[in-house]
């Protein structure tokens, strides 16, 4: 389970991995309280006792950290992109100057002085490609983090999706953070980008969803007319008519649609394959894998009454989601195979109304075999484990998924349309376990952890087995309840942001600071 060289921070002998490192801690004198104003004012002591008490109040608060950071709060900082975006190593941030996107990337090699930028990055909102200025990329540490011990030295359970910080389990003094997917006598699979827990589909809570959707493509950020990404189709609007009715502005933040009749699409199909596939620029490219777990959000502006459908096709399912001025929505899933209607909800009272002329956040999501629908962020559907009846075979050569917008008579304007997808947890060259079709089985106090950044991960699915490792009882691709030190919870210092284009000043950078889910 090697996962490269070490590093040592500032003020410690104690080599630290690639993937997370413990930083210094530092110590708050302990203050005494000033005399009330009617009490008697000692006289002034000898100058040995005074240093004698300023000493050993010193000690006390040192001794007080030290025991606070062994068992409750500990510092660490991240060198390198293996949970990235959810976690930051050491990187560079770069704007997009075709459509203004801000994005982070991993440079090719990073410690110490050396800090080695590639030779082209790629936008992942555009898919511009660029050529990284060392006198204008300056460098940027990793994320400082806190990771709470106490719960792990109480005993207390582990969750599924936390971030966890643990050690390697012979001299114990490398440290590393993933994600823990499987626990104690569980069997894990890898099956299209997601996580299959005996044998069912293990579902992200919605805050761990929220953290770990990434960008395809946000209409926001249109490259300017005239650059090379401009030339790229991403929506189009195959049903407009020569008359102007249909869908307009495709190439403008806001896209507006008037007709008065006739069901007229708005298709995203862009022309780069990479929009559909696990890219990240933190790999510089894409592991080749469709991701189809995908979000579709907006602000709908009706200028009339009428109806907007969202669709969403994945594979044998058709998910289309109404939304209709003076009424809430529905949502129906239809089984393309057949044509017979796997699920469909309407709601009856619904908490938001849409109404002409009032913006309303639409967002229609298809993620984990579960599908939803959220108006001003109030979920009106969610179908849960419903969709786990259907027989939905893995694809062999699954297509990408399919993502349109529908209106008839109606009048309406789109702002912040938007499409993200899941994380992908993808299967490299040197996985070795928890394969589709061979689950990976979990002993009394083993878990099974992965990376965000899951191309680019050196985890579970790959560590080979080590003489080290089972000299001390710890089987290759599981990580034992005693090496875990603890759950990354708060981003407390995220990497600072330069002054100037030669990175010489910094100020923290408080926009990011987080917690982590």
């Amino acid at each position: 389970m090697s996962s490269g060289a070490t590093i040592r921070p500032r003020g410690t002998s104690r080599p630290v991995n690639r993937d997370v490192s413990p930083t210094d801690g530092t110590a708050t004198d302990l203050l005494a309280p000033a005399p009330a104003a009617d009490e008697a004012v000692p006289r002034p002591r000898r100058a040995g006792l005074h240093a004698a008490e300023v000493t050993q109040t010193v000690l006390v608060g040192l001794t007080l950290a030290l025991i606070f950071r062994a068992f409750f709060i500990e510092p660490f900082v991240i060198p390198t992109g293996s949970m990235s975006p959810t976690l930051l190593g050491a990187h560079a941030t770069q704007r997009c100057a075709d459509c203004g996107w801000q994005y982070d990337f991993c440079p090719l090699s990073a410690g110490g002085a050396t800090f080695e930028l590639p030779p082209r990055v790629i936008c992942p909102n555009c898919r511009a490609h660029l050529r990284p200025e060392p006198d204008r990329t300056p460098p940027r540490a990793g994320d400082r983090i806190l990771v709470e011990k106490w719960p792990v030295s109480l005993g207390l359970p582990l969750q599924r999706w936390d971030v966890v910080v643990f050690r390697e389990p012979i001299t114990l003094q490398q440290h590393f953070i993933k994600r823990l997917v499987g626990l104690p006598g569980e069997a894990v699979e890898i099956i299209d980008g997601d996580v299959y827990i005996d044998g069912a589909i293990a579902r992200k809570p919605p805050h761990v969803q929220e953290g770990l959707w990434q960008d395809v493509y946000d209409q926001s950020h249109v490259p300017r007319p005239g650059t090379p990404a401009a030339q790229l189709a991403r929506w189009i609007a195959p049903d407009n008519t020569a008359d102007g009715e249909g869908w307009h502005g495709l190439d403008t933040r806001v896209i507006r649609y008037h007709s008065r009749g006739g069901a007229r699409r708005l298709c995203f199909t862009p022309a780069d394959r990479d929009y559909f596939e696990d890219f990240s620029p933190h790999n510089r490219g894409t592991a080749d894998n469709v991701v189809r777990d995908v979000r579709i959000s907006f602000e709908l502006t009706p200028l009339a009454d009428g109806e907007l459908v969202c669709e969403i096709v994945r594979g044998p399912l058709r998910l289309q989601a109404r939304v209709r001025t003076g009424a809430g929505a529905s949502l129906e899933l239809v089984d393309r195979r057949d044509g017979a209607i796997a699920w469909s909800a309407l709601v009856a009272r619904p908490s938001v109304v849409l109404k002409p002329g009032q913006p309303v956040a639409v967002e229609v999501a298809y993620v984990d075999r579960r599908a939803y629908v959220r108006l001003e962020r109030q979920t009106q559907f969610d179908t849960g484990a419903d969709l786990d009846r259907i027989d939905l075979p893995v694809e062999a050569a699954p297509q990408p998924v399919g993502v349109t917008l529908l209106a008839g008579d109606f009048a309406c304007e789109l702002r912040r349309l938007r499409i993200d997808r899941d994380v992908y947890y993808t299967r490299t060259r040197e996985t070795r376990r928890a394969l589709p079709g061979e689950p990976f089985q979990l002993e009394a106090d083993e878990y099974f952890v992965l990376g965000d950044n899951s191309a680019d991960s050196h985890d579970g699915r790959e560590w080979a087995a080590s003489p080290g490792w089972t000299a001390v009882g710890v089987r290759p691709g599981v990580v034992a309840g005693g090496q875990i030190v603890g759950r990354a919870v708060f981003v407390y210092l995220p990497a600072l942001l330069p002054m100037d284009s030669q990175g010489r000043w910094h100020i923290p950078n408080l926009g990011q600071v987080r917690w982590i889910r």
